[in-house]
């Protein structure tokens, strides 16, 4: 590992988390939205709704750890992620991470369209936890992958949305992280591009050392996890081998139930 020493003590650990939000249907959009609300909290005593996305999570992570998380579609596994990432902050109970945090979330985000590629690589980089002499020292690895040779310092809105793709992917892959935090896997650019970003993530996911992977992809959890989360209605409700979860989280929502497969193609 480069950016850190290992530590005996946990790289993650979350006790007792909550997160909540108020739902969606309860922001207003529009003035007359807003009068509408006020008037419905005046005359009626309304509040909006909470809706709970986490619920009283605990658990620890060590280095060595690869840990996949898998569940239904919006029972919490992604608000997970990104509050251990820092991007939520938890409503009830703490989370703890000791060393560098990089966060594969979404392609792109974070960029300033009226900068060129290189300044959004100087921008993107420092957002994530990269020191300018070290984003330096990788500037020329993030072009060659990227694959945007003489467009690096033309502005990124004449970049189409395939060359944002991969200049963000790249520029994630050059952190050499302590915890690595991915949100699905996703698949950027050509046929040749995809199998060099699949490789590259690889290569990351050995790096790192401690790993946490939202996916679907139960292939890719069975062969890249020592352990495994599974995520339902805001809980974990069972932290186990792999094979256990899976099994687990089949039964339920396997064929028939969602058209769950063990052996969807890896997709990076």
């Amino acid at each position: 590992m480069n950016a850190e020493q290992r530590t005996d003590g946990p790289r993650i650990e979350l006790v007792n988390v909550s997160v909540r939000f108020r739902l969606a249907l309860d922001k207003a959009r529009t003035l007359r939205e807003r009068f509408d609300h006020l008037v419905r909290r005046v005359r009626y005593g309304y509040r909006p709704a909470p809706f709970t996305a986490l619920r009283e999570v605990s658990f620890a992570a060590r280095d060595g750890e690869s840990i996949g998380i898998v569940g239904p579609n919006g029972g919490g596994k992604s608000t997970l992620l990104r509050t251990i990432a820092g991007i939520y902050s938890p409503d009830a109970g703490s989370v703890r991470t000791q060393g560098r945090v990089s966060a594969l979330l979404s392609l792109g985000s974070g960029f300033d369209m009226q900068l060129t590629g290189r300044d959004n690589i100087f921008l993107n980089g420092m957002t994530i936890g990269m020191s300018a002499r070290e984003i330096a020292t990788q500037v020329d690895w993030i072009v060659e992958f990227a694959g945007v040779g003489k467009f690096i310092d033309a502005q990124l809105k004449y970049y189409s949305s395939g060359m944002v793709g991969r200049l963000s992917f790249a520029i994630m892959l050059a952190m050499q992280p302590d915890i690595l935090l991915v949100d699905e896997i996703f698949s950027v650019g050509d046929l040749a591009f995809r199998q060099k970003s699949e490789d590259a993530m690889r290569a990351m996911l050995g790096k790192a050392g401690c790993r946490l992977l939202v996916s679907h992809n139960l292939r890719l959890i069975r062969e890249q996890c020592t352990r495994c989360l599974y995520v339902k209605d805001g809980r974990i409700t069972l932290d186990a081998a792999p094979e256990t979860v899976i099994g687990a989280y089949q039964r339920d929502f396997g064929r028939g139930k969602g058209g769950i497969s063990a052996y969807a193609p890896i997709s990076l």
